[in-house]
Order: C-alpha cells, then structure tokens, then sequence
C-alpha cells in the first residue's frame, strides 16, 4: 500500500464503519467514515475526470471549512490529478489584493482546474482578467456524481501526489512536489517516533493549506486509519477554548499547535473555568521558534486540568521533508538550554554569567528515522557540535522539487542534502533550532534574531501579545541598517511610553538600540496568506508609512 488512493481503499474495506473524523462547525458535528470518505472522495473523481482532468494535473483548492477538503483532495488523488490546497480571502483580508496577489503564482502554476466557492468564483473572475482557468464549485451535488473506471486509476508510488505551498509572503510560494511514498514512509517513520497506536487520535483547528494540518493532521489519519477531529481554524481564533472542549468530550490523544496558539490558548482561558485534557499524550510545539516561557505558561494554567511538563513535546518540520525531521522524547520532559542574551542574537553560544540576562532555548528532539542532519558555515563546512549555523537535512522523504522552479529547486538540493535556511546547533544529538536565516537582522556588523527581539517585545504591557514585527530598515540619515519595531497596542495605552519601554526592554536583553517604534491598532500588521505576520510586506509598509512621511515632512 504505497499510494495515498490505496491505503484509503484499504481502510474503506477493512474498517468501514470507522471513524476517519469528527468535523466540528459551528454548533453542528458531522461524522464521516472511512466507507463514506472513500465513496464521496470518488465522486470527486469522476467530478474532476468528467471535466477533462487527467492523469499530472494540477488542480487548486480554495475552500472554507467544510468536509468537501477531504473529498475533493483525495478525489483529485484517486483520479491521478495533483491537488493543492489555498488558502481562501481572509475577512481582514483585501479581497482584491488577495487575488492580484496570487495572479503571478497561478499563472505560473497554470492549473487545470480551481475548485472553490460562490463568492470567491465571483471574485476571482472580477479581479483576474487574464485568469482562463475553469472555476469549479464545491457543493453536495457534487457527491451525488457516479463513479466509474476512469475516474480511479493505478498510481505510482513515485508519482507526485500534491503540491504543498511553503507559507510565506504571496510571491515567494512555491510548490513542494511531494510523492506517495515520501508522504507515507515520512507518516510511518513519524508514527513510530511518537509510538502513534491505532487507537490514538488527533484534535486540530489548523488549517489544511499549512503542511502542519496537512500532513500531522489529515494524512496521518487516512494513511493510519485513524481519527480526527477537525474545528474551523477561524472559530478557534474567536473562541480557543473550542479546543479544550473537543480534547474533552472526544478523549483525543494528539495536538500539535505553533507556539502562539498554547499562549491564545493560556490567555483566552476564564480564570474559573477547567477541562480534563488527562486523555492527552503529547500537545506539540511546531511550525515557530518554540518557547520555554511559552511552555511554562501553558503548565502553569493546566496542569489542573491533568497536563503535566512531560505531555510538551517539540517537533522540528518542514514541507520539504514532508513533515518532521525530528522529535523529542514522549517519555521526558523538553531539554532546555540557556545562553548569554546577548551573545546568544550574536550567533556566540556563550553560557550565561551571574547578572547576565539569560535566553533558553528547547530542544527539537532527535532525528526520526532515516533522516539526518548536519550544521554547516556559509562555505558549506560541516560544523562540530555546539556551533551554531545553518541546518541541512538528508532523508528519504525529501521532496521531489520545486514545482515549475528548477534554479530554485537546484539552489536547495545540493548533492541529497537540502538546505532549510534555518539556524540552529546541535548538542548531545539533540536539535536546536535559534530562527531563520531570513529572521536574521544584522545591525552594525553583529546578528540579531527578530523573534528573540519580538520575544522581548512582547512583555511590554501595552503591546498585545505575539503582535508586533521587528525589522532591520536603512536609516537615510546614517546610511546604515537599523531595527524598527511595528506592535500593536491596546487602544488606551501611552505611546510614547511604549517606545520607551520596548526601546529599554530591548537594549537591557540584548544590548540593541531600537532606532524606532511604530505603535499600531490591533488588526493593522500585514499577514500572508497562511495567517502569519509577514517581516517583508510590513517593512514595506513602514518604508511607506514612516519613512516616506518623514521624507515629506523634511521637505
């Protein structure tokens, strides 16, 4: 069973009458078995192939929470086509801006078909002009369509089965080619990492366009058979507490959350209210920097609810490995190790001193199997352990390239290895990850990392937590590289108390000047597409904000 259509025809025939999800909307729940997956699954099939797809097509998937995600993907699959989700229009989003945003990635993708929505099929056609591709709409008639022998054909196990989109800013997307067998054999190895039994089950709010959804989450559980239980990411954002509530009534045993969602989770909790989280193996920490503090904070508030520090677990994972690269141990708490602040954002791994402010940073755990990694210096020289610079992995579940982006696919695969353009250090052969080499600031000769700045940030009372952005802009004064800080603040606060206040925290941490600080309301940081704040488009709009008007004034 080396394809995703084969392994969900087996569980369709085996254990039909199991769950694969739980799929929570609103104040309604649907449940969906294995039998009526794989049956409205091949509907989309015959749906896509009676439309003219056929076998390396690439068709697009942009949809709200709904279970047709399911069906539509794996329909796309069985019918031998290449399915990718998106993410649809946000309601902070530009609508128009959304879709001249994507205009350049689909033209470059050149899709076969786009499957989405009445609004956004309105949309789409209003705003892309040149836009030629056929729009399809997902509804339950669609699940009434009767399948039939070319709607379902035998697939390769090294044929592409989707393309993942890394998250980023719009125009930087590219598409992670990921086979069939790299997406099983990577579940497989990871399952075994986590000693994931068939009676283990998965809670999730994230969203399906982002690989932590994606694959943790959605192919997990159709490759083992087993089940999820899926909340609306937007719901969950408004009421958190939908998590809780789910862990609670489903008795699930699996949850992997980026580290803002364990602190909206912690800070979005009613101080008298309490759930029995006791089903609980492991909640996991991916997708951001993960953070001690953040962990201590989450222990803190539920560990009356039965969460102890053993169930916080760190996984390190990227599209292009299709997921994991590493995990930490279920059975031990998290390994944590703490450095001189300052020494520590100037890529010195220098152990702190008596009076010295400290930095902790948690283990990513160790290699699953079969993957390997090493830490290299911009010359590509292997470092020893306990030198930071960039991680390079090897596995064989890497993925098969960058879809329609050869020098790009050629840039990171050097010789197997691929190049993730993260930081970090290895110790006792554990992982630890310290941030991106593009979240690196470097200021007057020295690196700063921009999320141990925002880290920093964060504390400031007035700033709301985990919205503000650092970034390194040219000051046209100096002609030289200086951080400005963009955090949204409570509407009552004092703003020049806040520059104030973020430009000490800062300077007492790491020892950095903040040249400036862009107080904002909640809501007006620039995000992707993915949902997460975007360093590019607001420096771009700090040069258009701040700079451009001071420029104006001058003159």
């Amino acid at each position: 069973m080396k394809t995703i259509a084969s392994r969900l025809e087996y569980f369709a025939q085996h254990q039909p009458q199991a769950i694969f999800c739980r799929f929570l909307s609103g104040k309604t729940a649907e449940t969906i078995t294995f039998a009526q997956l794989y049956e409205r699954s091949l509907a989309y099939a015959a749906y896509f192939t009676d439309r003219g797809v056929v076998r390396g097509d690439v068709v697009l998937i942009i949809l709200k929470h709904t279970p047709h995600l399911f069906y539509s993907q794996l329909g796309a699959i069985l019918a031998g086509a290449i399915p990718s989700f998106m993410p649809f229009p946000s309601p902070k989003q530009r609508v128009d801006l959304y879709w001249s945003d994507h205009e350049a990635l689909f033209n470059r993708i050149n899709p076969t078909l786009l499957l989405t929505y009445e609004e956004a099929r309105q949309a789409a056609q209003a705003m892309l002009s040149d836009f030629s591709t056929p729009i399809l709409l997902a509804s339950d008639q669609v699940l009434q369509h009767k399948p039939h022998p070319s709607a379902r054909i035998a697939l390769d196990a090294d044929e592409v089965a989707c393309l993942q989109h890394s998250s980023g800013t719009t125009n930087l997307k590219k598409g992670v080619m990921l086979t069939h067998r790299a997406i099983i054999d990577q579940v497989m190895a990871y399952s075994s990492a986590l000693s994931f039994q068939p009676d283990d089950s998965i809670a999730s709010w994230l969203p399906l366009y982002h690989d932590m959804g994606f694959i943790a989450c959605f192919m997990a559980s159709v490759i083992q058979g087993t089940t999820l239980v899926a909340l609306d990411p937007f719901e969950w954002v408004m009421r958190p507490h939908l998590l809780l509530d789910a862990i609670q009534e489903h008795k699930t045993t699996f949850c992997w959350l980026p580290n803002f969602a364990f602190s909206h989770l912690v800070n979005a909790a009613r101080p008298d209210a309490s759930w029995d989280l006791s089903s609980m193996k492991a909640f996991v920490s991916c997708s951001e920097p993960s953070k001690s503090t953040t962990f201590e904070k989450f222990l803190a508030r539920f560990a009356e609810c039965g969460v102890t520090r053993r169930h916080l677990q760190v996984c390190y994972a990227l599209a292009e490995n299709v997921f994991a690269a590493t995990q930490t141990r279920l059975d031990l708490p998290v390994r944590t190790m703490l450095f001189d602040a300052e020494a520590f954002a100037k890529n010195n791994l220098a152990q702190p001193s008596p009076g010295r402010a400290a930095l902790s940073v948690l283990s990513c755990g160790l290699p699953i199997a079969g993957v390997s990694l090493e830490v290299r210096d911009p010359s590509g020289t292997v470092l020893s352990d306990g030198i930071m610079g960039e991680i390079y992995i090897h596995s064989p579940f890497l993925f098969a390239g960058y879809y329609r982006l050869p020098e790009q696919t050629r840039e990171k695969l050097r010789d197997g290895w691929y190049a993730t353009g993260d930081i970090g250090f290895i110790d006792d052969g554990e992982l630890f990850v310290a941030g991106r080499i593009d979240d690196m600031l470097i200021i007057n000769g020295s690196n700063y990392y921009a999320h141990e700045i925002e880290t920093i940030v964060n504390s400031v009372p007035a700033v709301i937590p985990g919205r503000n952005v650092a970034i390194a802009v040219d000051d046209p004064y100096t002609d030289t590289k200086v951080v400005a800080v963009l955090a949204e603040c409570r509407h009552d606060a004092d703003f020049e108390r806040i520059g104030q206040d973020v430009r000490r925290s800062v300077l007492e941490r790491l020892g950095l000047a903040v040249h400036s600080v862009v107080p904002l309301a909640r809501g007006e940081l620039l995000k992707t597409t993915s949902g997460k704040i975007s360093r590019k488009t607001n420096a771009q709009f700090y040069h258009d904000r701040v700079l451009n008007t001071d420029a104006a004034n001058v003159g």
